[in-house]
């Protein structure tokens, strides 16, 4: 299960840099390349969030399994759908570089990583809670942390989804929250 988890994850962060192209301009000035640049903004953006918002995933999901010696069938399904959701963030990352400020490619890319938060949730507390596959419990804690950490990802893709209405811009860039979360986390383990 790790191995391929790790093999999607790895995938999804590589597919998010395809939208970043370079000029293939011959012989392009500085002022065209700038403006180029300039351009795909939203591109970079996009690429920015989705990588720290699918590596916040990954890190999440060692967090999970690292403390599992055993799954089921079960855990597999879960496992699976959460991977089904992280594949498909290269897509929606796409999605909101090409539609910058578009309302429906907000939506679907914050429908995406809420399900892909969700789903890893979903795994979490399934294995986590079959005391007997654990084989350290001093880590893969999730189901210990307070509700507003663990929940943070569907909560924002819910906040997301309706500021998306009046804030499309804003609502993309709540999604930074999240990596706030882990430092939090990060603290106080510390």
């Amino acid at each position: 299960m790790n191995a391929l988890s790790d093999g999607v994850y790895a995938f999804a962060l590589t597919l998010l840099v395809l939208d970043l192209k370079a000029p293939e301009i011959p012989g392009v000035t500085n002022p065209e390349l700038t403006a180029d640049l300039l351009n795909q903004v939203p591109n970079f953006i996009a690429y920015i969030i989705g990588f720290l918002i699918v590596a916040f995933f990954w890190i999440t999901h060692h967090r999970i399994l690292q403390s599992v010696a055993k799954c089921d069938e079960r855990a597999l399904k879960f496992n699976l759908l959460h991977l089904l959701f992280i594949s498909l963030t290269p897509y929606v990352a796409s999605l909101i570089g090409h539609y910058e400020g578009d309302r429906i490619a907000t939506i679907v890319f914050s429908a995406d990583l809420g399900l892909a938060s969700l789903s890893l949730d979903l795994l979490g507390f399934y294995v986590l809670g079959k005391q007997e596959w654990r084989v350290d419990e001093t880590e893969g804690t999730l189901g210990t942390m307070p509700g507003w950490t663990v929940y943070a990802g569907p909560i924002l893709a819910l906040v997301s989804i309706l500021l998306s209405l009046v804030r499309p811009d804003v609502a993309l860039l709540i999604w930074l929250l999240l990596p706030i979360r882990e430092i939090v986390l990060w603290k106080r383990e510390a």
